[in-house]
């Protein structure tokens, strides 16, 4: 699951859900939380703002031969 990894991520560059919060602009280090015990999920443009925080980027690899790559930005 995505919010596994977002913690796992947290977890290994030493993230706080206080640090987060600040960063996102949410008042509470729980917003962080809540996002990510969410039961649908992450918003894209949410998930894409948490790894932008935490110096991380989303690539989308295609599985054929060629092997392309994507860079999802918030922009």
């Amino acid at each position: 699951m995505i919010s596994d990894t977002i913690r796992e991520v947290m977890k290994e560059k030493g993230i706080t859900h206080t640090f987060l919060a600040e960063k996102l602009g949410y008042k509470y280090p729980s917003s962080v939380t809540t996002k990510l015990q969410r039961v649908n999920g992450l918003r894209v443009d949410t998930l894409i703002k948490f790894l932008e925080t935490m110096d991380c980027e989303l690539i989308i690899r295609s599985k054929t031969t060629d092997k392309l790559e994507w860079v999802l930005k918030n922009e």
